[in-house]
């Protein structure tokens, strides 16, 4: 999927999308599309994949969770994405673009999903306090531990867009 900047700039784009969370079954999936290739998995698949446990506040309901998820970036590594001593130059222009079910969209630097840039783990959370995440949060959500506030954590998690961004600049 290309899309044209204010530029003339074309900008790459990679594609992870869900299903609407009411839309959620048993065998939705998460599918990522990075560099015309695309890769599906199954809810189960990502609750197959290793997990981080986290402890973090949720400002919303005034009290700590446990969180549970599988990194990002480890998901964008299975499809080919670029991290470590690799992820310089041109990349270090790409955005992460994460939409969700109400439309409350953030962004991040991609480098802000590698180690080497950020402490702790951007999560896709699919757990909380060890139940899966209910109604009106899941079936996926966004934690982002270390951001001092949490306004980039995102629910019902849609689609993750990865946007090059600057190119073609006068």
């Amino acid at each position: 999927m290309n899309f044209t900047g204010a530029l003339g700039a074309v900008v790459i784009t990679a594609f992870i999308s869900l299903a609407p969370a009411h839309a959620q079954s048993a065998g939705a999936g998460l599918r990522i599309t990075y560099q015309g290739l695309t890769t599906t998995f199954s809810i189960e698949q990502i609750a197959a994949l290793p997990h981080q446990t986290i402890t973090a506040f949720d400002a919303h309901q005034k009290k700590n969770h446990d969180y549970s998820g599988v990194p990002v970036q480890a998901l964008l590594a299975k499809v080919g994405v670029a991290f470590g001593e690799k992820l310089r130059g041109a990349a270090m222009r790409q955005v992460v673009v994460v939409r969700t079910h109400d439309h409350y969209d953030v962004a991040f630097a991609l480098a802000e999903f590698d180690p080497a840039f950020r402490p702790n783990a951007i999560l896709l959370v699919d757990r909380e306090d060890g139940a899966t995440m209910g109604e009106g949060a899941g079936p996926l959500r966004l934690v982002a531990p270390g951001d001092l506030r949490p306004a980039r954590w995102a629910r019902m998690i849609e689609s993750i867009d990865i946007v090059s961004v600057g190119e073609g600049r006068s």
